[in-house]
């Protein structure tokens, strides 16, 4: 196994990273705490030499990477550049552990928005730099799974990926990156432009500078973390929170449909399945949830706030809608939708709509095969069809999200987390969908609601290892996670 591709890449992701530190330091100074500017702008030094020395090292060591090194460099990315992100959580609250802050760099990279660290302010003001460096992680993480899922899990065919993929157009720069650099400039313009437009429509509703930026960043990024613990979009008002209703929409889709690799009009957005399968499970989901539970729970969810749930769940953000909704839907009904999730290359985590449609084909086709034996069933998803080697994927990958599910919640149990809630946080790293945990119980039996990021805290250093490994597996795929592990294995008996 040939190491200077991971050096390469790794040295341009902690590149991001540093240059990252300045937002975080403008708003520092702007808010009179120069104190954690300098804390960042120093971070962000410290992480700009290290990854020049790293790039220095490996430099005319450049080869065409194997299908196994791309995944281990991807793998590599995920593990360490949280590392050095983490390094400015530590910097602003001493007190802060390492781990709890690698958890929490961990968890905004890959848009989990779950939370261990949770330092005491004085004013806003004071906690301002701080929501900006987890928002604007929350946006790096949200462009890096997309880039993700399109330049490498796709372009392998990785669980039903090929189905999905687009050409990449030839680069016109040479360097380790040449040949992808028009697809990653359009996604930036795509991912950057909706950004703004969110933006724009928070500021315009007349919210502050800061949570308008944490909110279209995360929203965008389909990331659970808020600009407050405390944070609901029914009491933002109406149009802030349709703003961030379409913020999550806009994320939890494909980004090709975006970025204009496929043909960019309306016509080409509802052609796409995953989209219509997305807002259908939003409408009618929202129709039926509200239905059931006032039918059977006697609560009273509004059609239109439990269809702000549902798009809340399945772009796996799991943004608060109302702090009663914690009570009213099921955490069985919550876990399953976050566990679907959103479209294919999008910034949502979960197995995918794509997926799912295939599963629900192929045990279609299977049926009418047991009424039909000798008949020919087509089955497709998109005009493209779909061969045997495709639903093998398919299905490895949903076998593995369910046992990596179980090896997480065995590994939380063995740090003193109760079983329900080691379950719900098991699913809620997996797909990276963090504040789900808040529809689980705590060990009085009352459920956590707004509270399930303390939770999160109370939990043992090694338990959040655990959760921190889960969320990077669920970021890359669970199947490419097993996939690094085998190569390993290969090597090692090389």
């Amino acid at each position: 196994m040939s190491f200077p591709i991971i050096g390469v890449v790794l040295a341009a992701s902690l590149s991001v990273i540093a240059f990252a530190h300045l937002l975080p330091a403008v708003i520092a100074l702007s808010v009179g705490q120069p104190g954690q500017a300098v804390i960042f702008l120093m971070t962000g030094l410290l992480t700009a030499f290290i990854a020049g020395a790293l790039a220095f090292s490996v430099r005319g060591q450049g080869h065409r990477p194997s299908a196994a090194e791309r995944i281990l460099a991807l793998s590599t990315i995920w593990l360490v550049t949280p590392a050095f992100a983490a390094i400015a959580f530590v910097g602003i609250d001493p007190e802060v552990l390492y781990m709890d802050a690698y958890f929490d760099a961990v968890s905004a990279l890959t848009t989990t928005g779950a939370v261990a660290t949770n330092p005491s302010f004085a004013s806003i003001e004071e906690a301002a730099p701080l929501t900006i460096w987890r928002a604007t992680l929350q946006w790096i993480g949200g462009y890096a799974s997309v880039m993700t899922a399109m330049l490498v899990l796709a372009q392998l065919g990785l669980a039903g990926l090929s189905l999905r993929r687009a050409p990449i157009p030839p680069g016109m720069t040479s360097g380790p990156f040449g040949r992808y650099w028009p697809a990653m400039l359009a996604l930036g313009v795509a991912y950057g432009g909706i950004t703004l437009m969110g933006l724009v429509g928070l500021l315009i509703s007349g919210m502050p500078l800061v949570p308008a930026i944490a909110l279209s960043f995360s929203a965008i990024a389909t990331g659970g973390l808020m600009p407050e613990s405390s944070f609901a979009l029914a009491a933002i008002g109406p149009f802030p929170a349709l703003v961030i209703c379409l913020l999550l929409i806009a994320g939890a889709t494909n980004f090709l449909r975006h970025a204009g690799m496929s043909r960019r009009t309306i016509a080409s957005y509802l052609d796409d399945p995953e989209v219509r399968y997305l807002l259908l499970g939003i409408a009618a989901g929202g129709i039926v949830l509200a239905t059931v539970i006032a039918l059977f729970s006697g609560g009273g969810l509004s059609v239109l706030d439990a269809m702000m749930w549902m798009a809340s769940l399945l772009s796996t953000s799991v943004v608060p809608v109302t702090e009663e909704g914690f009570r009213q839907i099921p955490l069985l009904v919550a876990l399953a939708v976050v566990f679907v999730g959103g479209s294919t290359m999008s910034t949502a985590g979960g197995l995918k709509l794509m997926r799912i449609s295939l599963l629900i084909k192929q045990g279609s086709r299977e049926i009418s095969r047991l009424s039909h034996p000798h008949g020919i069933v087509h089955t497709e998803f998109g005009g493209r069809p779909f061969s045997i080697p495709i639903m093998r994927g398919v299905w490895a990958m949903f076998v593995m999200m369910l046992v990596a599910a179980v090896l997480t919640t065995l590994g939380l149990t063995l740090y003193g987390v109760s079983f329900e809630m080691a379950i719900a946080a098991s699913i809620a790293a997996l797909s990276n969908a963090g504040p789900v945990l808040g529809f689980a119980p705590d060990a009085a039996g009352n459920v956590l609601g707004l509270d399930m990021m303390q939770a999160y805290a109370a939990m043992a250093p090694g338990a959040k290892l655990v959760l921190a490994i889960a969320m990077i597996a669920g970021r890359i795929e669970v199947l490419a996670a097993a996939a690094v592990l085998a190569a390993l294995r290969t090597t090692d008996s090389a």
